[in-house]
This record gives structure tokens, C-alpha cells and sequence, in this order.
């Protein structure tokens, strides 16, 4: 595929905090693509470890990346939001500092965005690496195995809404999209299921296609996990109604954008999201006062 460097297609995303363990095996695998008419936009959120020192050395060396470091922190959804407004290209992805890409992946997805106009997303099949890929494999080091991360979503659009919220994962959020339909699917505000409103936004334009090739690699070596779903809703969502009350906003946007009639029909699924998560909740509230 050839191209042409004087403008480029493609707008690649990379939040950044705090990963300086895997940034920069991230960027390597960015910038060499064999697709390489793009740029790469680099938001940090006011990171204190050496992850802005790492981005700036590429920036001096790679005249596609654009190094923006945060003076006050964004949170991740609004850094996310916030690369997306930066993106004047046809097509935009989102990268994650923790994960690396075949150097095919770029130019094989644009393939089928170029070929098939009734797709607004392509990504490939997905493999979890690293300490995050033993939690999920009985042999991670198999080459040959495989875990579901991604499905095509295709179909009318009540069906495609439905193998959104039957599939636990919404990891399709990482594809290769149309930025114009993109950027017409955003929820302008942070919230929890933030990245699956996107999917069931963006699918009333178009299908969401997977190569059958595992060509993204997920660490996650980066992540700090918590046992405390409250820490965890409080810094995904900031405010104190989303960290108490997570699935509110998201039930209320579905409902909203879905239709009553098709939210009605997958009611048991918010159901189980608001009163599962209340659940763990009160428990934890109660575990706390106990202490």
C-alpha cells in the first residue's frame, strides 16, 4: 500500500500515565508499521514517572509524533475524549500504553475500511500477554491459544445491539475507525460502560469487522488493579453519583439512544448491572463502617 506522507490518513490516540514499563515497546511497534502515512498524538495526564521523558526522546526522532503533556490530570475517559477532538484524518485509532500491534495491523485494517464502505471499524483478533494473559490461559505461552475479545459486530441494528450487551467485552473500542462516524458517537461526558455507549453509537453507521489474524497484544503490565470496586469507579468516573451509583448514567443514555422498546427488551441486562454492582457496594460500605 503506498503512501503519501505530505498528509497523513490516519490519527493514532495514545493516552499516557505513568507507563513507563511499557510505552515505549508500544511506540516501537506504533512507528513501525508498514503502513506508515500517519501521526501519533501522545496525551500524558500529567504523569511522575519517566513516561514523558521517554515520549519526548521519539518526538525528536519521528517527525509523525506529537507529544501533549497535561499540566492538570484529565482522568482517563476525558484524555481518551480529548485525543479524539485533536484527530483531522479520515480514519483514527486508539492506542493503549500497555498494548503492542503486529506491524501489519495498521495497513491490513485500512485495507478493509478502503474496500467496504459499509464498515465504520476494523480490528483484529486480540491475545492477552504478560502476568494479565495467565489469568486467562491454562497454558499463556501456547502460541495457539485463544480467548474471544473481539466479535463482528454485523447484522440489522437491534442485532448488533444485542451481541453489544451479550458480549462481556468491549474491546472492539480499539479498532481502526471512520473518524467522521466516530466522533458522532461520543458521549462528551466520563461515565462506566463510557466505551460501550461508543459501540452502540458508532454500529447505527456501519459493521464492525474482525480479521481472523491475532495482530494487537494486550499486558496490561501497566494497569494497577484493586479489589476495592469504589477506588475503581471513583477513577474511572471522578464524581461521587458515578462512583456510587456507576451504571446510572450509562441505563439512562441507553435508554435514550437504543429506544424504549429495544431497552425494554434487554432490561435484565441493566437490571443486573445497577443491582449487582449496588450489591458490592453496600457490601464494601459495610465491610468499612464494620472496621
Amino acid at each position: 500500500m503506498k503512501d503519501n506522507i505530505s498528509k497523513p490518513k490516519i490519527t493514532i490516540g495514545l493516552p499516557s500515565y505513568n507507563g513507563a514499563n511499557t510505552i515505549q515497546r508500544a511506540i516501537d511497534s506504533l512507528v513501525n508499521q508498514t503502513y506508515s502515512n500517519f501521526e501519533l498524538i501522545i496525551s500524558d495526564d500529567d504523569s511522575s514517572d519517566s513516561t514523558s521523558e521517554i515520549c519526548q526522546k521519539y518526538k525528536l526522532t519521528d517527525k509523525r509524533i506529537k507529544f501533549i503533556k497535561n499540566k492538570d490530570r484529565k482522568g482517563w475517559i476525558n484524555n481518551f475524549i480529548y485525543l479524539l477532538d485533536q484527530a483531522q484524518t479520515e480514519y483514527f485509532m486508539w492506542a493503549a500504553q500497555d498494548d503492542y500491534w503486529d506491524p501489519k495491523f495498521i495497513e491490513k485494517n485500512l485495507e478493509v475500511l478502503e474496500s467496504n464502505h459499509k464498515i465504520v471499524g476494523s480490528i483484529s483478533d486480540i491475545k492477552l500477554v504478560g502476568n494479565i494473559g495467565k489469568n486467562y490461559y491454562s497454558n499463556p505461552n501456547d502460541i495457539n491459544s485463544k480467548m474471544w475479545l473481539v466479535h463482528p459486530i454485523i447484522g440489522t441494528y437491534e442485532e448488533k445491539i444485542q451481541k453489544i450487551l451479550e458480549f462481556n467485552w468491549s474491546t472492539n473500542f480499539y479498532s481502526l475507525f471512520r473518524t467522521e462516524q466516530l466522533k458522532k458517537s461520543i458521549p462528551k461526558k466520563s461515565f462506566a460502560s463510557w466505551d460501550f455507549a461508543i459501540l452502540l453509537k458508532i454500529i447505527k453507521f456501519g459493521d464492525l469487522h474482525v480479521l481472523d489474524e491475532t495482530m494487537i497484544f494486550r499486558d496490561g503490565g501497566g494497569l494497577t488493579s484493586s479489589s476495592s470496586i469504589i477506588k475503581l469507579m471513583r477513577k474511572q468516573n471522578g464524581s461521587w453519583y458515578n462512583t456510587y451509583f456507576p451504571y446510572v448514567t450509562y441505563t439512562i443514555f441507553c435508554m435514550k439512544n437504543l429506544g424504549l422498546r429495544v431497552f425494554l427488551k434487554h432490561i435484565s441486562h441493566f437490571k443486573y448491572l445497577n443491582i449487582h454492582t449496588g450489591k458490592n457496594i453496600v457490601r464494601e460500605l459495610f465491610y468499612k463502617v464494620k472496621k
